[in-house]
């Protein structure tokens, strides 16, 4: 169960409306600024007319919801109840601008604030009423010489700015698209006559102003705080045209990036309709790999915080999965780190082109987007194909194979997994697996290591994490065992209406096998789902060794099948090499485009994400075989993880790794 403020799950008790069922946590609960609506609360609003609600100061703020039944293929919350949303088609809805889901029966008591979560309308909220009190107060300030008090107001302020901007300037924070407007607002201050003249605002001033001095324009530039927007009016000189306002380069910033990426998803779209001119190849080679170099043709799956897309590279013409990440959500829901470590996560597995893992081409990004360019993997996942089609025994020991390799490599690079399922299994046309989506991966976990943050798949959580208890590698090989189990099965050995049911049925139920299971499968499972974690089979310093002995897997050449040399028991099929018909036709039926950010980060916000662009040695080996050079990125080279630990949270796309769109559940992780 999930609050309906801050989003995150329910570990003690919380507190539900009895009339239309809002659920919070109690520490939440004060930040609630919407009123019950049913029935019964409108029994007693003559009374809260007198209080009047905190509401108002949203008033303007009334953007519906547009809720659309959607296909729910992983696990999602009620963003109102809070309950889990039962799994199949049409069974629930979904806001396609804000992503929130909800029941048929919560979606009328949703208040109009789509785009704007309950957290920051609560601060809002703050922020009106402290306004309000200190209008409303008598220590204001005094407006007779407010002409003279703003300048040097803003001379300070912009000398302020030059000074923190100066470090930030002498280094590259992102890897510039050719022609980007936006990616010159870094030192904005220190060159501000420069980003005048790049944005295009020399077209729009008279002649005089553009031969003004840049103090003349630093004195004349206003920041756009609330007390000195009031007197904006008051900066003209009487030698000169009127200056550019400060809150106008604010604004060219924050449209600039949208702008950028807009234009090169309009040329997608335009090239989708025209296949004539997708073969066109540009006249120069790139100059390194960014936005521009891509041609997005598909929606392959969609998150919370952004969207894998199917994109084919315009030199080489190869086809890649582009997992696009909103910088702006990554900042809010504190998942910098995390993306970080989804990124080193990508270079180990990169490191020896393991055959079961989803590897890295590039990474690059934006002024308000970072883009991992990624494997695609064209065959879809084994959710897909197990909804389809209940695997033989000996389809299901094949994949079981390969996943127990692609984790053995996790574990010997102290990694942990953290996330197996159905849906993060892909599946190639050669028949072989390949696991995606490491967000929930946790670094420098060697044999004995631990770590207590509370994650992963409601289905797939071993015991100790649902007690809170430390927990080691030992999590990857419970999973493994329910994955087995639902791929011999086709259902999950632990089922209930909610999470709080699934949570009850692993920690207390036990798992049923029928009769005609295979004796030594049976054996497996029962020592991969025991309950002990350091019993469970796997749990020892041999790791995967323990596992590969059992009788189950009796036969198996491991080298073979780690050379791909074993024949897989099945093929995916496709039309062409951009047929998705292997994906759910919920993201494949839209356009591929990238929707507008309604601002510009800060060039503080923009350091997070310093040294984030790289390239892959078989990217530019690829690249290099097209006649095209691609230069190193102008950076420090990426260092591996030490072995001090760091907080590990969530994946930041909540289901944009791989092409789906389920979900994990996460919190903040505390240290072991």
């Amino acid at each position: 169960m999930k609050c309906a403020i801050c989003l995150e799950l329910f570990v003690n008790s919380g507190y539900s409306c009895a009339w239309c069922k809002y659920a919070c946590h109690k520490k939440c609960y004060t930040k609630s600024i919407t009123k019950c609506i049913t029935k019964g609360d409108q029994e007693e609003k003559g009374e809260e007319e007198e209080n009047a609600s905190d509401l108002t100061s949203l008033a303007l703020h009334r953007i519906p919801h547009r809720f659309e039944p959607f296909t729910n293929i992983g696990t999602s919350w009620c963003c109102h109840c809070g309950l889990i949303l039962a799994i199949g088609r049409g069974k629930a809805l979904k806001c396609t601008e804000c992503s929130f889901a909800s029941h048929k029966e919560c979606m009328p008591l949703i208040p109009n604030l789509c785009g704007l979560a309950p957290g920051v309308a609560f601060q809002i909220v703050q922020a009106v009423d402290t306004a309000e009190k200190v209008r409303s107060g008598k220590n204001r300030l005094p407006r007779d010489d407010s002409s003279n008090f703003l300048t040097s107001y803003s001379m300070a302020q912009l000398q302020a700015y030059d000074k923190n901007s100066t470090a930030a300037s002498s280094q590259e924070l992102y890897t510039p698209s050719a022609g980007s407007t936006a990616d010159k607002m870094t030192s904005l201050s220190s060159n501000l006559s420069k980003i005048i003249a790049d944005s295009k605002i020399s077209e729009t001033v008279p002649p005089a102003t553009k031969q003004q001095s840049q103090t003349e324009i630093q004195a004349s530039a206003v920041p756009t705080s609330t007390s000195q927007n009031e007197s904006n009016g008051a900066l003209n000189t009487s030698n000169h045209a009127p200056a550019v306002p400060w809150s106008d380069l604010l604004t060219l910033s924050a449209a600039a990036p949208v702008t950028e990426e807009q234009q090169v998803m309009n040329q997608t779209v335009m090239a989708s309709t025209a296949p004539s001119n997708r073969s066109k190849v540009p006249s120069s080679g790139p100059k390194g790999i960014g936005l521009e170099d891509f041609q997005f043709l598909a929606v392959l799956g969609k998150g919370n915080f952004g969207k894998v897309m199917l994109a084919e590279d315009k030199y080489t013409k190869g086809l890649y999965a582009i997992k696009v990440l909103k910088k702006q959500f990554i900042l809010e829901n504190d998942e910098v780190e995390s993306t970080k470590s989804e990124k080193r996560v990508f270079l180990i597995a990169n490191k020896e082109r393991h055959p079961f893992l989803v590897n890295l081409h590039s990474c690059f990004q934006t002024e308000s987007r970072i883009y991992f360019v990624m494997e695609y993997v064209s065959g879809g996942d084994l959710m897909w194909h197990i909804q389809k089609q209940q695997f033989s025994e000996k389809r299901a020991k094949f994949y079981a194979c390969e996943v127990l390799l692609a984790l053995e490599y996790f574990h010997k690079n102290n990694i942990v997994y953290r996330d197996l399922k159905l849906d993060n299994i892909l599946l190639t046309l050669d028949g072989h697996l390949k696991i995606a989506d490491y967000g929930l991966c946790k670094e420098n976990m060697p044999y004995g290591a631990t770590t207590s943050t509370f994650c992963g798949t409601p289905e797939f959580m071993a015991p100790e994490i649902l007690q809170d208890k430390p927990y080691g590698r030992a999590v990857d090989w419970w999973a493994l065992g329910v994955l087995i189990y639902e791929m011999l099965l086709g259902q999950s050995p632990f089922r209930g209406d909610d999470e709080d049911e699934i949570f009850e049925a692993i920690l207390e139920d036990e798992i049923l096998y029928p009769v005609t299971m295979q004796k030594d499968a049976v054996t497996l499972l029962q020592k991969l789902l025991c309950k002990d974690p350091s019993r469970r089979l796997g749990a020892g310093k041999a790791d995967a060794e323990d596992i590969k002995k059992h009788p189950f897997f009796k036969g198996v050449d491991w080298d073979a099948m780690l050379n791909l040399k074993v024949p897989p028991p099945f093929y995916p099929t496709v039309s062409s090499p951009t047929d998705v018909s292997n994906f759910d036709d919920e993201f494949t039926r839209e356009i591929p485009q990238l929707t507008p950010c309604p601002s510009a980060l800060t060039a503080v916000d923009q350091e997070e994400f310093r040294g984030f662009t790289h390239v892959s040695n078989w990217a530019m080996e690829e690249r290099q075989k097209h006649g095209f050079v691609v230069p190193p990125p102008k950076q420090k080279p990426l260092k591996l993880p030490s072995s001090q630990s760091h907080n590990n949270l969530s994946n930041p796309s909540n289901g944009t790794g791989h092409y789906n769109n389920s979900t994990s559940v996460t919190t903040a992780e505390a240290k072991p």
